[in-house]
């Protein structure tokens, strides 16, 4: 396992749950106070340990533990990593207080939404609520020279939040997945997805002046054209997926037409892992949903 130093504030490495490669990023920002972003699902627990290890970082050094958002690719290990890193905190959005302090509806709607892939995620566990921070919009915690700002960004889960560190944003899965090969990000947009408020987050976050982003999926880069982009991206996947569901057309000969449209989308499509199985069409289902509840209000 490589740590990489991006700068002298910010450690990340290749998590790599189950082997997989260049699927999620751990990161560490290095201040007063220690604090790790993402944890990644509970089958990777010993691989975040031995990086956490690698990077001459003690267990009992770490003082925050922030995810995102408690998808189990983010979180999911959440509770593991607590009861080894006896001194930290978690903060997580309120709307998720209740699910990583009492598992039970949080697993069974994992279980239900990724049925054998939150298997290989394997089950989370609970944090007590002691242990827990609640971190409301705009909530601040203070590193030593830097804070981490909470932005909350609904869109792609309710409970989503945006990291901002000075001029940087580790952003989750809120700008989608950034493929470095093709440099291009793609929206990832699952079954509970609110397109209305998707968008308000991407402009949100392009009115912050950031000027790097900090991706689970995958990687650190320059934020130059990376909203123009997947805000281009997100509009364009709904445009074609609401002239499909019009006509009347399946989920799977939706993706076919964006594979034949979104040049790179089919490539990263065949890259994918065993855990990333079927996410572009995850994708397009969860805008497929929001489309038709849209159209039932009407």
């Amino acid at each position: 396992m490589e740590i990489n130093r991006h700068n002298s504030n910010l450690l990340w490495f290749d998590l790599q749950p189950n082997g997989e490669q260049e699927f999620i990023t751990i990161y560490i920002l290095l201040d007063d106070k220690i604090t790790l972003i993402e944890t990644g699902p509970a089958c990777s627990h010993s691989n975040l340990v031995e990086g956490i290890n690698k990077a001459g970082i003690a267990l009992s050094e770490i003082d925050f533990i922030v995810p995102t958002h408690i998808h189990l690719d983010h979180f999911g290990g959440g509770g593991h990593i607590m009861q080894v890193c006896e001194n930290a905190k978690a903060i997580v959005h309120p709307k998720a207080v209740g699910h990583v302090s009492n598992i039970d509806k949080w697993w069974s709607g994992s279980l239900d939404f990724l049925g054998e892939v939150a298997k290989l995620y394997d089950k989370p566990l609970p944090i007590p609520e002691s242990r827990i921070i609640s971190a409301e919009n705009g909530f601040e915690a203070k590193l030593g020279k830097t804070t981490l700002k909470a932005l909350h960004t609904p869109g792609h889960a309710p409970h989503h939040i945006t990291w901002i560190n000075n001029n940087s944003a580790f952003v989750g899965d809120s700008l989608g997945l950034w493929y470095k090969e093709i440099d291009k990000a793609f929206p990832v947009t699952p079954g509970y997805y609110r397109h209305d408020l998707a968008l308000q987050s991407i402009i949100a976050m392009s009115e912050l002046n950031l000027k790097e982003i900090y991706y689970t999926h995958f990687g650190p880069r320059s934020s130059s054209g990376v909203f123009e982009q997947i805000l281009n991206e997100f509009q364009t996947w709904m445009k074609i997926i609401q002239k499909g569901v019009y006509e009347s057309l399946s989920s799977k000969e939706i993706l076919d037409i964006l594979f034949s449209k979104q040049e790179g989308l089919k490539l990263t499509d065949i890259k994918h892992g065993i855990h990333q199985r079927n996410t572009h069409l995850g994708s397009v289902e969860g805008m497929m949903g929001w489309i038709k509840r849209e159209n039932e209000k009407k």
